[in-house]
């Protein structure tokens, strides 16, 4: 079959898509990858094809790094306008790229304004989601708060968050001449396939057969060769603590970067911190401190004492499987979930909203998550567990069944 993925997102969204499009490219299908042009070569060096956006996510993304500043309302209107003309130009790309496709992969999330492209194409659709959000009346959905212990009927709770979830995006991000109606009919019927692992997500006992949780899909980097500073800097001492927030823009970088590494000199220990999209970095830090650019998670986590970061689904899963502690400063949508999943997991401290991140509380967590025996253990067990996992085989197994249908 040919299958086109498309990926409007950064690169934790676009790594577990390409290593899926690998495998099923391996297993005889022909895949396209349809993503912002920044990813292209790298794209296809994997061998994939690749259909180029004409809109960029990374710049959209840095242009509004602003919004991540504002409350949940206002975050919601800024976005809602600002998006409008990316949607109808990336809706147009994708229509012209999927003109030959029999079957379109994506995120759950953010496919209504897609819905009449799949129609006119007539694509089969299968999701691949990188956090849960398939209905349910057992877990609430992963981008609403959860049900709190003295409400009566958290299974309604449960429900009416992913009814509000859908109805928000379909808001956010719908264009299409479909009734909502008809929109929700599409999603239930649709297979959808969360990329994590059951050990950090049951699969919900209510879930109907087309929704399943298959495991993560990690994407190494394997020709990665460590710079010799690196090296150095982690054989100097104990293994430090690393801070990143990955592809989170941050609209006052060098505030960011005073307090988390007053933070680390407070707790006396060593950290690496990543530049990321944040822009962290200072020039002449002290020697306890590394300003890193870039090192694949699977290399450098496991030689840390904890990781701290935003909460990405990509990163979480990394931080997880390295069987180090976790403390995640969450930014915006499914993050906030991955810092209370860590600290129920009993692997990370309670997390630290990124607009209540300060000197004090990341100091007290870095000083938990390096001294607290349990929690320290808790992660070295939930790496093991996901160490055994293989994610891909499983996803591309339920792929396969799906298309066979």
């Amino acid at each position: 079959m040919h299958i086109s993925i498309f990926v409007y997102g950064t690169w934790g969204d676009i790594r577990p898509h390409v290593v899926l499009g690998m495998a099923l490219q391996k297993a005889g299908h022909t895949v396209q990858v349809v993503a912002s042009q920044g990813y292209e070569s790298w794209i296809r060096s994997r061998n994939l094809d690749f259909y180029s956006l004409s809109t960029d996510a990374d710049t959209f993304a840095r242009e509004n790094a602003g919004v991540l500043d504002e409350n949940v309302i206002r975050q919601f209107q800024i976005m809602r306008k600002s998006m409008r003309p990316n949607l109808v130009r990336t809706r147009t790309d994708v229509l012209e790229a999927t003109r030959k496709t029999d079957v379109l992969i994506t995120g759950e999330f953010g496919i209504s304004f897609l819905f009449d492209i799949i129609k006119v194409n007539k694509l089969r659709s299968l999701f691949i989601n990188t956090f849960p959000l398939s209905f349910s009346r057992d877990v609430p959905s992963v981008i609403t708060p959860p049900a709190p212990d003295w409400l009566p009927l958290p299974q309604l709770y449960n429900r009416m968050s992913h009814s509000m979830v859908r109805r928000m995006q379909w808001l956010l991000f719908g264009q299409s001449s479909s009734s909502y109606k008809e929109f929700q009919a599409f999603v239930d019927a649709a297979s959808a396939l969360t990329i994590v692992s059951q050990h950090v997500f049951p699969r919900p006992l209510d879930w109907r057969e087309n929704w399943q949780v298959t495991g993560y899909l990690f994407d190494d980097d394997p020709d990665w060769t460590p710079p010799q500073d690196l090296l150095d800097f982690l054989n100097m001492g104990e293994p430090p603590v690393y801070i990143g927030f990955g592809s989170m823009p941050d609209s006052k970088p060098e505030t960011t970067t005073r307090t988390v590494i007053e933070a680390v000199q407070r707790t006396g220990k060593r950290a690496i911190i990543l530049t990321g999209w944040a822009g962290l970095g200072a020039e002449n830090v002290q020697e306890n401190i590394h300003i890193l650019k870039y090192a694949p998670h699977s290399w450098l986590f496991p030689r840390t004492a904890a990781v701290i970061h935003h909460g990405g689904a990509g990163t979480t899963a990394a931080g997880f499987r390295a069987g180090v502690p976790t403390i995640i400063a969450p930014h915006t949508a499914d993050q906030p979930y991955w810092g209370r999943r860590a600290q129920e997991l009993g692997v990370g401290t309670a997390p630290i909203p990124r607009k209540k991140l300060t000197v004090e509380n990341l100091a007290a967590a870095i000083n938990q998550a390096t001294t607290i025996r349990t929690m320290q253990t808790n992660a070295k067990a939930l790496g093991e567990k996901i160490r055994q996992e293989d994610g891909l085989g499983e996803t591309v197994k339920w792929v396969e069944r799906f298309l066979s249908i």
